[in-house]
């Protein structure tokens, strides 16, 4: 195993146990790089963590408060550790699979399955993918931070509502307010370094009680936007990754070619190849 290869802390929070196979599966094509395994649980389960010490013995398991979504559990995981000891955090998450609306972000059209697919897969689809990963952050010295090039959003409007937020946080940590760019999802890996000031400034107490409906405008919100913008304003790069999926350009192409919607005024709208051909005011 090279040395010069970089040290990891992979964070899984496994809400959904019952994922943990398909998550196994996805850690074994880190293969040989080193890394140690951090997985944070809302309740104990005697059977899984069994299966996680059997595929890796030295992993770390914590059960935590629900508090936060997948992102306060990873802030009491930052607490946990010495990033100074890292090159590399993988932030990575159990993700709701469940049937539900199709997101329109990025000039795609995801539904639930994929947007988890698109997550994960771009980080740990393969060892091929996982080695390239790697070579990005080795090539790169300005590279801060990856995640799916189909969930890296830098919309304004997405976050207007709580940009302020997000601002004032950085001029407290000596920065200045940065474009909105972040992950979709919080799957990412990123130079442990960067995390300093996340780390220093939050704990999971500071977060909200999960009670499974999900509201904009929470602290996992913010920082899910914030984590993206600590690594810019520290003067890093955030890059895509992942291969290319034929799921999303067919939504893509479907969305080009037909638009229904009910505008703001009251009208629904039909769009065929981007041109409106039917509308009529909703009584």
């Amino acid at each position: 195993m090279p040395e010069n290869r970089p040290l990891l802390a992979v964070h899984l929070h496994l809400y959904y146990r019952d994922m943990w196979k398909e998550i196994r599966e996805l850690l074994a094509n880190i293969e040989d790089y080193p890394y140690d395994l951090y997985v944070t649980m809302v309740e104990e389960d005697a059977s899984i963590t069994q299966d996680i010490k059997a595929f890796k013995p030295d992993t770390k398991i914590k059960i935590v408060e629900n508090r936060g979504y997948d992102i306060g559990p990873f802030i009491d995981f930052l607490h946990d550790i010495d990033l100074d000891k890292y090159d590399l955090v993988l932030k990575i998450h159990t993700k709701n699979k469940a049937p539900g609306p199709r997101t329109y972000m990025a000039n795609y059209i995801i539904n639930r399955p994929l947007w988890a697919k698109l997550l994960t897969h771009s980080l740990l689809g393969s060892p091929k993918q996982f080695k390239k990963n790697i070579m990005k952050f080795e090539k790169n010295d300005s590279l801060g931070m990856i995640g799916s090039k189909y969930l890296i959003l830098s919309n304004p409007k997405c976050s207007k509502d709580i940009m302020s937020q997000i601002n004032q946080r950085l001029e407290e940590w000596g920065y200045q307010p940065v474009p909105m760019k972040f992950i979709a999802g919080t799957m990412f890996m990123c130079r442990a370094k960067l995390l300093e000031p996340i780390k220093n400034s939050y704990r999971l107490t500071d977060f909200e009680p999960t009670d499974g409906s999900v509201r904009d405008g929470t602290l996992a919100h913010v920082m899910e936007r914030l984590f993206g913008c600590a690594i810019t304003a520290q003067g890093y790069k955030i890059e895509g990754c992942g291969a290319f999926s034929p799921a999303v350009m067919l939504r893509k192409i479907y969305r080009f070619l037909y638009v229904g919607k009910q505008t703001k005024s009251g009208y629904h709208l039909i769009k065929i190849c981007k041109l409106p051909v039917y509308w009529h005011k909703v009584s």
